[in-house]
């Protein structure tokens, strides 16, 4: 092999390790090429036959923006959570509404690249009619953690004092000012709104207690009404309608209703005591209901209870020993007391109307006192059997405290709510009138600035005329002067010429 040949396949040999380097540097220096719309689709198509639905979603939401695949991607994403929304785990419809909303926003998304496509219209249909329902039920579910395990009896009375307060706070809200009138009703309608709640505890608690389907749909179709005008009640106190007075006197009328049927023998009693202090002296009806047949209800539903809660009690006594006895010698007088007010209740009863519905006055001697001392001797009598009932170390009455307790932590925060509100309010109305009364000072130190200038021209134009005025009398001082002058010169020079002139021939001093 000669020399010339080494020195070729030398070469050869450089030129072909050049090339493989340069190929090699061009491979690893170029990135791949993007996947076109088109094949990301067949990627996602192929997971989601493959079942793979979640890396299917991963990879096809995004494709929702193309332009050329975004229809396509939309109706297949939507089918796929209109699937996840109909699956039930147990865990509650958080998750399920969650996935349904989201197929109703891709239907709806495709639905708009072809409006009249019958397909596209009929599957957005079926995921957004769907929606309200599973609303409602995640609704409940959340309303139920919250209020599910407190007494039915504590929601229902803390229901009617609150229905009793928006009555109240309504039409005094709306002679407000447009801006605090509108803060305080939607406060208000807040309210409201949790009073609506109230309703799908109490009705949970209906299907389970009530054994007869007959009654059970009853009582259900009449929870339902009254939730509709909870709900009824909260729009319109919502839109400052007047209208809204009526739905929340149906509210309370129901909670009041449910109420009497669901109060504990305590609660009872004590409710029977304020109304008939309340029928005592001659307070305002409530929604159009005769303070003394409110305590005769009260009464009754005492009377009605108040067997077997004694009996109820008598076994959480023996289990706890920190609860306090309840003799056989105390019941016995309380069911005789109770008795003996029934009877009076509905005589007094009786005799409110031959009284013509108005209240007695006190004035001694006749009905109208035998009227008086028969409400007050069956308020003795409840008093007496409040005091007979046992009471726990918290002056529970046998009743449930950590009901009374959550009860008051809801009455303190609605009211550290409506303080918070009235502060702002206030603060709101303090602003206003610092703005009013700023404005009226700037306008009355504008009006006062006018007059002033006003003034101020006045006294120039009057020190101008008197300028002028002087001016002229000056002037008018000068020529009259300067006249005289002119007159007693001429008179001087008069003289002069006349002592100057010669004398006639025949004046001559000769």
């Amino acid at each position: 092999m000669g020399n010339s040949e080494i020195r070729f396949r030398g070469f050869a040999a450089c030129c072909l390790a050049a090339i493989v380097l340069v190929a090699a540097g061009t491979v690893r220096g170029e990135a791949p090429e993007p996947e076109t719309d088109g094949e990301i689709w067949n990627r996602g198509v192929d997971l989601y036959r493959e079942g793979n639905l979640t890396n299917a979603l991963a990879v096809l939401k995004p494709l929702i923006l193309s332009k050329t695949h975004g229809a396509r991607a939309s109706e297949l994403v939507g089918a796929i959570e209109f699937a996840q929304g109909q699956k039930r785990d147990g865990n509650g419809v958080a998750e399920p509404l969650r996935a349904l909303e989201g197929a109703a926003t891709d239907f709806q998304t495709a639905l708009r690249s072809n409006p009249s496509d019958p397909r596209m219209n009929r599957n957005f249909t079926r995921a957004a009619d769907r929606l309200p329902e599973l609303r409602e039920q995640a609704h409940v579910e959340k309303v139920m953690k919250e209020l599910g395990q407190q007494d039915p009896s504590g929601l229902l009375g803390a229901g009617v004092r609150d229905a009793r307060a928006l009555m109240a706070e309504f039409p005094v809200a709306l002679t407000n000012a447009a801006r605090q009138a509108v803060a305080r009703c939607e406060a208000m309608a807040k309210r409201a709104e949790r009073l609506s709640d109230t309703w799908i505890a109490v009705k949970a608690g209906v299907a389970q207690s009530v054994t007869n389907e007959q009654q059970a749909m009853t009582i259900t179709a009449q929870v339902e009404e009254a939730r509709e005008a909870t709900d009824a009640a909260a729009k319109g106190l919502a839109d400052l309608d007047p209208a809204a007075q009526d739905s929340l006197a149906k509210a309370e009328t129901s909670l009041t209703r449910f109420w009497k049927l669901a109060i504990l023998p305590p609660a009872a009693c004590d409710e029977a005591i304020l109304s008939q202090t309340n029928s005592l002296i001659a307070a305002e009806t409530v929604n159009g209901r005769d303070w003394q047949r409110e305590s005769l209800d009260f009464t009754r539903a005492f009377r009605a209870k108040f067997p077997m809660w004694a009996q109820a009690y008598e076994q959480q006594a023996q289990a706890d020993t920190n609860k306090p006895p309840f003799t056989k010698e105390a019941q016995a007088e309380i069911s005789a007391l109770a008795t003996e007010v029934e009877k009076l209740q509905i005589e007094l009863s009786g005799e409110e109307v031959q009284l013509g519905q108005g209240k007695p006055e006190r004035k001694g001697g006749g009905k109208a006192a035998d009227h008086a001392a028969k409400e007050f001797e069956a308020l003795r009598k409840l008093v007496r059997i409040r005091e007979l009932l046992p009471k726990d170390k918290n002056g529970g009455g046998g009743q449930n405290q950590q009901n009374q307790n959550q009860d008051k932590q809801d009455q303190n925060k609605d009211k550290n709510q409506q303080n918070d509100q009235n502060k702002d309010q206030q603060q709101d109305q303090n602003q206003d009138q610092n703005q009013d009364r700023q404005q009226d000072q700037g306008e009355d130190q504008q009006n006062q600035d006018k007059d002033q200038n006003k003034e101020n021209d006045q006294k120039e134009e009057q020190q101008q005329n008197a300028a002028e005025e002087q001016k002229d009398d000056s002037q008018i001082e000068d020529m009259l002067r300067k006249a005289k002058e002119r007159n007693d010169q001429h008179e001087a020079d008069k003289k002069a010429r006349m002592k100057k002139a010669p004398l006639p021939a025949n004046e001559r001093d000769w």
